[in-house]
């Protein structure tokens, strides 16, 4: 499947495979280009992806949020419902922000709060 490409004009500022880089992702882009995540937002982007990957509970709960911090919310409840920050999977698990970050299982507490 393809991740979700957080963009801005016409660069690649963030990118999410899962819910947890997503979620990750968001709260990056939340400080550093806000607008930017605004916009994913508003256009439903954020949902539409949600709903490609097979998250079409997730994906119904934010589609009509225009509200990133309610966005982020939804997600980490998600997140701590179903453990997903503990999978064991295979590939990139905290989007392209956090790869290579050392502390990073430090850093995703933080961010969980």
């Amino acid at each position: 499947m393809e991740p979700f490409y957080f963009r801005s004009f016409d660069r690649t500022i963030g990118i999410a495979c899962d819910v947890p880089s997503l979620y990750y992702e968001m709260k990056c882009q939340a400080l550093y280009d806000k607008a930017a995540l605004d916009y994913h937002a508003k256009e439903g982007h954020i949902s539409m992806w949600l709903d490609y990957i097979g998250e079409h509970d997730l994906a119904e709960s934010i589609k009509n949020q225009n509200q990133t911090e309610l966005i982020l919310n939804i997600l980490k409840d998600k997140i701590k419902e179903n453990n997903h920050g503990n999978s064991k999977k295979g590939g990139m698990q905290h989007g392209s922000g956090h790869k290579g970050m050392k502390g990073g299982q430090k850093h995703r507490e933080e961010m969980m709060r």
